[in-house]
């Protein structure tokens, strides 16, 4: 009992230090007029930074969430009476229009533990961690990096039951390799390759792109990246993955669970301080009798 007693006082300690250290961090970090700029990552992308001559429609932010998305694209297509290869460039278009090119970051107001975390990790010069992964916070902005744009590329097919894969690309380049991501939606057989974010002008109903692409035809990439060009294509630099899957999973985990940290822990520590509180007096009131 003793030891049940000790263990109570000791956890109720430790969630009021957890309550005042959190409570303190959580008002720190949502204090506006602090600019933080000590937590923030050097260089703010970790993509392609600029899109020359890109689509971008400012009307259609009223798209501000994926049920809005959703539901517009699929009025859309009820009323233009699209097939689903039809639509799959439907939603090319949507969303280049939909979205200038730019990473959209998780603000350190809504999650500051998540800051926290990038600032002692390894990347903590870049925005891989904090670049949102959640499809509605990305909706709230107007401009998207390439693997935030498939995200919600590959959720629209998710809608119409049509597959789709993440296209990476690793291609060594000087000065920087050209690193970016796309994706793919398929219709039978056929593979249909899809880059909303970069626009390539590449030929719609064309199956052939993507297996050229990963086969590595050096003509094509340059075609279609020509700002991007390179005289080699190594074997692999282009590849697909995650057929049907959420390729931003854990990532978009990491960021929840740090949500949660940033704007609920102290809330819970402080009903843990008060359980063992309880508890303890409980525990001593027995001993003692």
């Amino acid at each position: 009992m003793n030891k049940l007693y000790y263990s109570s006082v000791f956890f109720r300690h430790l969630s009021f230090v957890i309550f005042c250290l959190s409570f303190v961090l959580t008002i720190f970090f949502k204090i506006d007029f602090l600019k933080h700029e000590w937590i923030l990552p050097n260089n703010t992308s970790h993509f392609i930074t600029e899109v020359k001559d890109e689509k971008y429609n400012p009307n259609l932010s009223f798209l501000n969430s994926m049920s809005k998305l959703e539901n517009f694209f699929l009025n859309e297509i009820e009323e233009r009476d699209l097939n689903n290869l039809e639509a799959i460039y439907f939603a090319d278009e949507l969303l280049r229009d939909r979205f200038y090119h730019k990473d959209t970051v998780i603000s350190i107001n809504d999650n500051w533990f998540l800051y926290v975390f990038n600032f002692f990790s390894k990347n903590r010069n870049n925005s891989l961690y904090i670049s949102s992964l959640d499809p509605n916070y990305i909706l709230k902005s107007d401009h998207a990096l390439c693997n935030q744009q498939a995200l919600i590329f590959q959720k629209l097919m998710g809608t119409i039951n049509v597959d789709y894969q993440s296209i990476l690309f690793s291609v060594p380049r000087s000065p920087v390799s050209f690193g970016h991501f796309a994706s793919a939606a398929r219709i039978d057989e056929s593979w249909f390759f899809i880059d909303t974010n970069l626009e390539p002008p590449y030929q719609q109903n064309d199956a052939t792109i993507l297996p050229r692409l990963l086969n590595g035809d050096l003509e094509l990439f340059n075609s279609l990246y020509s700002e991007f060009s390179v005289d080699n294509l190594p074997h692999g630099a282009i590849s697909s993955s995650s057929l049907n899957k959420n390729p931003a999973f854990m990532g978009n985990l990491l960021q929840k669970i740090t949500y949660v940290i940033s704007n609920y822990i102290w809330v819970a520590s402080l009903f843990s301080f008060f359980f063992f509180r309880f508890l303890s007096r409980k525990i001593y009131k027995m001993i003692e009798s």
